[in-house]
């Protein structure tokens, strides 16, 4: 038997004919520039040819691979595991996810004598009678609601923004009244005064003159809080948007109806049991063994308590069998699929795995670390990262570069590449500002406050234990507390089918506008949008056309007619500077920056920001679809250039990016804090923490998340 896989003549997207032999139960690791072909060659290429390979044997629906090799042998079957988290489904949890809810089912069964039946969680009458299973119901949250900062006369109330007189004087009135200081802002308020804001209503009825769009009106009415949920204005009413998931009442998160609170094992029922982190549940099970001798319980227990183990060796034992999948963060959901990697019967797979480390502590990644070197005693590691921690442990390490995109996916020299990493770069010079005091109470959230303290115009960085709540932080907490605040998360960029770089700068509209005035046409003739008249009417802009179903198979093909571009193929006669838009949908950044410099400042200024970000690489037609991690973060960083707000709340904007992307990615940051900006960044890549102005670990202090 070899002990080597190989795979040759790879073209798979921006791959150019290369060769590599990945060596069998060993770490073989992938690094390179963002954007270089790592992915392609791990996930689409080498993942791809052991998935094929596997499910072409037995799948009825088994899809035609889209990798591009002359050649491959001693191929095994493969699993790959990325960073991301893609599932929507609020019912769909960690137990369901993993299939450990149907052994839970059969414990509660076996030892209460009741029907498996009654334990499921997709049967109505086992669901609680007020969340219908979700755990959660929707709150007004006080935080998304109220402008803490604004006065009271002003109306801080961010859903009365219609007919803001009315509410002004509505406001006034009932301040009077009560006896608030309607010059007082929210947060000026005493705890008394805030709850008679929120919920009180006024004994008399107010008559209230208010402007509307061409004319004056007039309403008579008592003032409701806002809490009320009783419209001042008929017609009026609160966006989903002020509202967050809060734990059921009735349920306190369990989802099952009440009276299966009255069936106990171990001393919990099984709502009780879902909701116990699983670093209690195994003294749980341990007590349910002692109390139960069933040998039929042995195998479920097992299983339950093999999981709990893996899970808690990789720092997830914060985690619960009712926490939704869509809740989880990318890192947590690819380790908790590693754990069924661990825990699997099957040997000999490829596993594929993307950035393992990354978003964890240094005191969390040397377990990690340890656990992922065991699996090649039983498996093959194929590892895209950049850490050095894998550079010393790997036995193979494939480099590709030298650059990105069309321009990347050649082979280079590992060892030039990783010590051009390790060169140091010169770091900005920081000096610590004013500070900005960051104290929130709410019952909403995990923490009942927040107390944090942040460097106004810096870089601030924020770091803490897997689970703490750091992106809650900055995605649900901060909002709150700014007045002018905007946050970027890990996601994808969300578009349509004819979503690409162009779209994504904002400089595609400006490009149809260049050319409708050269040749005096409207826009929307050079628009490739679906519906507009540029618009290719074969694939209607997309730039493909896929055959079949859901049902059956779903085969994507690129357009013929307009090559991929989306354009209507009439299009090409129209040239500038000898360039159709066909043309410009093919060029990169760099070479559109270089096109438009003449044409369009507005263009050019957008294009040069792109480039100064290590986005030359990309073609202005490219779907955003195709990006990557790194490239889609940075793509998401440029939107923000012309931010109007003061504080920016970034989530890993580092992770997969070399040394090299990491000090273009601050040099762009700190253009931003030269502007006036404060920016706070969750990160765990090590490499970038000498930028930051300031360091903050976050920990949990008797209820309040706290920065140390």
């Amino acid at each position: 038997m070899s002990d080597t896989i190989d795979v040759w003549g790879v073209e798979t997207n921006n791959l150019k004919n290369i060769d590599v032999s990945l060596e069998k139960h060993a770490i073989n690791l992938i690094i390179g520039p963002s954007g270089s072909g790592k992915s392609s060659l791990a996930y689409d290429t080498v993942a791809q040819i052991g998935q094929h390979e596997f499910m072409s044997m037995f799948a009825d629906n088994a899809s035609d691979p889209t990798y591009k090799v002359k050649g491959y042998r001693n191929m095994v079957a493969a699993v790959p595991l990325k960073q991301a988290n893609y599932n929507n489904n609020m019912r769909s949890t960690i137990g369901t996810y993993f299939g450990i809810n149907r052994y839970i089912g059969f414990i509660f069964s076996v030892i209460s004598g009741v029907s498996e039946d009654f334990f499921v969680l997709n049967k109505e009458s086992n669901l609680c009678e007020v969340c219908h299973g979700f755990g959660t119901v929707k709150e007004l949250d006080v935080n998304k609601l109220i402008s803490f900062n604004t006065k009271l006369k002003d109306d801080p109330v961010r859903c009365w923004d219609r007919y803001k007189d009315f509410y002004r004087s509505i406001i006034e009135k009932f301040c009077n009244e009560v006896g608030i200081d309607p010059n007082k802002t929210f947060r000026e308020l005493t705890d008394e005064e805030r709850h008679t804001f929120l919920y009180g209503e006024s004994k008399s009825k107010y008559q209230i003159l208010y402007h509307k769009v061409n004319s004056k009106s007039s309403r008579t009415t008592k003032f409701y809080g806002v809490m009320c949920e009783k419209p001042l204005i008929v017609g009026a009413s609160i966006s989903d948007k002020y509202y967050s998931d809060t734990v059921c009442p009735c349920c306190r998160g369990k989802k099952y109806a009440s009276s299966h609170d009255e069936i106990k094992v171990g001393g919990l029922s099984i709502g009780e049991y879902m909701i116990t982190p699983f670093a209690d549940l195994l003294k749980v099970n341990k007590a349910i063994r002692k109390t139960n001798k069933s040998t039929s319980l042995t195998f479920a227990l097992d299983t339950i308590d093999t999981f709990l183990q893996r899970a808690i060796d990789f720092n997830l034992g914060y985690l619960f069998f009712n926490r939704s999948i869509p809740t989880l963060s990318g890192g947590e959901l690819q380790r908790l699929r590693m754990v069924q990697v661990f825990n699997t019967q099957l040997t000999d797979l490829l596993i594929v795995l993307d950035e393992p480390l990354g978003g964890l502590s240094g005191k969390e990644r040397k377990k990690i670390y340890d656990s992922i070197i065991d699996l090649k005693d039983k498996h093959t590691l194929v590892i895209v990262d950049h850490s050095d921690i894998f550079v010393k442990s790997a036995r193979t390490i494939v480099a590709l570069g030298e650059k990105s995109g069309k321009n990347g996916g050649y082979l280079i020299d590992a060892q030039n590449y990783i010590k051009k990493q390790n060169t140091p770069m010169s770091k900005p010079e920081h000096t610590l500002s004013s500070p900005i005091k960051v104290i929130l109470n709410s019952k909403i959230y995990q923490y009942n406050g927040v107390d944090i303290e942040l460097s106004e115009g810096c870089l601030n960085l924020i770091t803490g234990a897997s689970g703490i709540g750091k992106s809650t932080l900055i995605r649900e907490y901060f909002p709150q507390f700014f007045e002018s605040y905007a946050y970027v998360n890990q996601r994808p960029i969300l578009g349509n089918k004819n979503s690409n770089v162009a779209t994504s700068l904002d400089i595609a509209t400006e490009i149809f506008s260049i050319f409708a005035k050269k040749f005096k046409k409207d826009k929307n003739y050079f628009s490739n949008n679906t519906g507009n008249e540029g618009c290719c009417p074969s694939c209607l802009g997309a730039g493909y056309i896929e055959y079949g179903s859901e049902k059956t198979s779903v085969l994507r093909l690129e357009c013929a007619d307009c090559a991929g571009t989306g354009f209507n193929k009439d299009l090409a006669k129209h040239k500038i500077k000898g360039q159709s838009i066909f043309d410009i949908w093919r060029m990169t950044v760099d070479e559109a920056a270089e096109f438009f410099k003449d044409i369009n400042p507005k263009i050019t200024t957008a294009l040069q920001d792109a480039s100064s970000i290590l986005l030359g690489h990309l073609l202005i037609g490219q779907p955003t679809s195709t990006l990557s991690g790194g490239e889609n973060i940075r793509i998401k960083l440029l939107k923000l250039r012309n931010s109007r707000s003061d504080v920016l709340g970034i989530d890993e904007p580092f992770k997969g990016l070399s040394l090299t992307e990491i000090h273009s990615v601050v040099s762009f940051l700190m253009g931003m804090i030269a502007k006036g900006k404060t920016i706070v960044v969750i990160d765990h890549n090590e490499e970038a923490f000498p930028y930051f102005a300031k360091h903050i670990e976050l920990v949990s202090d008797k209820g309040i998340l706290k920065g140390i």
